[in-house]
């Protein structure tokens, strides 16, 4: 077997572990402008066509969509990112696929607008708000924790 399928089936293994690879970075190979090439030479199977995740923030999705989007390998125009107002929210997605809740208080807010037949039908993670990841390295182990069979279950 030829070094690229071996790659390929390791890149396949560590995936199906939940192993996410990462490469060492090296000033004299890869510029600093070129990195956003080089994180998209890493094999990261697409989702499924047509897959929509409801994010649910209390913040619009600014610096935290590309974070999101790149944790669960998907397009930034799969995620729809959804704001409660007073305590509701009104543009609820109730078709998606999955729902994706940033801050454990929004869990029943969504609980509340959601009916059951899709609770049931469709994949909820709740986790951590934004504000919580910054200087807490918990608080992110707990995020990319809780998004791994999010990212599963998107690539099914």
């Amino acid at each position: 077997m030829s070094a690229l399928v071996l790659s390929a089936r390791r890149l396949r293994q560590l995936d199906a572990m939940g192993v996410i690879p990462y490469r060492l970075r090296s000033r004299d190979r890869v510029p600093a402008r070129d990195t956003t090439a080089a994180a998209s030479t890493v094999a990261v199977p697409a989702a499924r066509v047509g897959v929509r995740v409801a994010v649910i923030c209390e913040q619009a999705a600014g610096a935290t969509a590309p974070i999101i989007a790149a944790a669960l390998g998907v397009d930034g125009s799969v995620l729809h990112w959804q704001v409660p107002k007073d305590g509701r929210l009104p543009e609820l997605d109730q078709d998606a696929a999955a729902f994706l809740v940033l801050g454990t208080h929004l869990a029943r807010v969504l609980g509340a607008e959601l009916p059951t037949t899709a609770q049931q039908a469709a994949t909820i993670v709740v986790t951590t708000a934004p504000p919580e990841w910054r200087g807490n390295a918990l608080a992110k182990r707990l995020l990319w924790q809780a998004l791994r069979p999010l990212r599963r279950h998107l690539r099914e």
